[in-house]
């Protein structure tokens, strides 16, 4: 009976500077669980930037590079509705003295961002490798996810629940107590924070890197086979002696 009025208190003290605890004997356990699952589906992030010291001709070329990768979306099936344009940017670069002290323009940088969503992961490697010979296309970027992710979540949360259950169950059968009820749970966040996630959170998407290596001076593109997807969940549970 010390040893639990000790566990109480230990939880009392890790947790106070979170968030105001529950006014009865509890236990907070945490249950994790992932998959690995081939993906069929990618987002794709780009930019396109120019920089010249006329705006006009900075703009000219890049109208000319958007409307080539757009070109290069279309012919490999890529839909308008697939592709998502941002607002295109503008900044002046100005020369600056030993003072940091801004001087004379030296000319004007502008780039816009675009999403792509490939639901044809077979057409990703040769569209990537027009994309690195694109003039003015920089920091691509993918994020791999599957149809399937639904599915996979819940039948996560499931496996992630029971195990956080079971761990509550050998805690209260150590220390001679009983698991009474579940007073509070969550899907995100971390066991460092737990209160505090209780609150409203946000879940990350899990997603593999694309890969890339040199091979006589072709880019050579990979897919991932796999990638993880896995969630965490937090339990609070009643006790009783």
């Amino acid at each position: 009976m010390k040893f639990y009025f000790a566990l109480v208190m230990a939880l009392c003290a890790f947790f106070s500077s979170a968030s105001t605890l529950p006014d009865f004997p509890f236990v907070a356990v945490t249950g994790q669980s992932s998959k690995q699952v081939a993906p069929d589906s990618a987002k794709l992030s780009f930019r396109v930037t120019t920089f010249h010291q006329s705006s006009e001709v900075a703009n000219a070329q890049l109208t000319q590079s958007a409307n080539k990768v757009l070109a290069l979306l279309k012919a490999s099936g890529i839909a308008d509705k697939q592709i998502t344009a941002f607002e295109l940017d503008k900044s002046e670069k100005r020369k600056r003295d030993d003072n940091y002290n801004e001087l004379e323009i030296l000319g004007y940088d502008l780039n816009r961002r675009f999403e792509v969503e490939i639901s044809d992961l077979t057409k990703y490697p040769a569209l990537m490798q027009q994309l690195y010979a694109t003039d003015y296309v920089h920091e691509l970027s993918t994020s791999f996810d599957t149809s399937t992710r639904d599915e996979v979540e819940t039948a996560l949360i499931g496996a992630a629940a029971a195990q956080a259950k079971k761990k509550a169950e050998q805690m209260a059968e150590g220390l001679g107590v009983k698991i009474h009820s579940v007073f509070a749970f969550n899907d995100n966040g971390s066991f460092d924070r737990f209160f505090a996630t209780f609150a409203a959170g946000e879940s990350g998407m899990v997603s593999s890197a694309m890969m890339a290596d040199r091979s006589a001076g072709v880019q050579q593109v990979f897919i991932p086979q796999s990638i993880e997807i896995s969630k965490t969940v937090n339990v609070i549970y009643k006790i009783t002696p």
